[in-house]
């Protein structure tokens, strides 16, 4: 019998199909979890422009606000991008936040609002004022963070957080 030591090619084709396998399922791995902690640092940031939001235009008491909530501009703010409101920040005099270049041109797509949702008329047909009475004249209160654009692709993103807000 003539038998010689090694692998037939047929054993080498099907364990380099098992290894290719393989090293695909990783690379798709790999790049999912690229894509997860690019979308986690984008939130990050949406976070941080989100808390210079609130240092630059906090919610107010409910005694300090003495118009009509959607009509107040301390409750309701236009839409604001990051580096205006760094500015403004750093214009108060005793804030510095010492920002490189390269942070403020990944902010440069960030966006900042707030507004104070209206009541619609509801199925039972009550007004809004009816509805606001009933709920005790909490408000609700959005404060949107909007990113996109150039730097991610045409699509653009937003990070919302709702809260409660009652005025005395």
């Amino acid at each position: 019998m003539n038998r010689r030591a090694g692998f037939s090619l047929v054993e080498v084709l099907v364990a380099s199909v098992i290894l290719a396998t393989g090293l695909l399922a990783i690379l798709a791995a790999m790049t999912q979890s690229q894509r997860l902690m690019m979308a986690s640092k984008r939130f990050e940031d949406a976070q941080y422009v989100f808390c210079l939001g609130e240092m630059v235009h906090p919610v107010p008491p409910s005694d300090k606000v003495t118009d009509d909530p959607l009509e107040n501009d301390l409750l309701n703010v236009e839409e604001t991008t990051a580096a205006e409101l760094i500015q403004e920040l750093e214009s108060d005099g005793n804030q510095r936040l010492n920002l490189s270049r390269e942070r403020e041109q990944e902010l440069e797509t960030y966006t900042f609002t707030r507004e104070v949702d209206e009541y619609e008329e509801d199925a039972k047909g009550r007004s809004s004022d009816e509805i606001l009475e009933a709920n005790g004249k909490l408000y609700t209160i959005r404060t949107t963070v909007r990113w996109g654009g150039k730097h991610y692709g045409a699509k653009q993103e937003e990070d919302v957080t709702v809260r409660l807000w009652r005025k005395e």
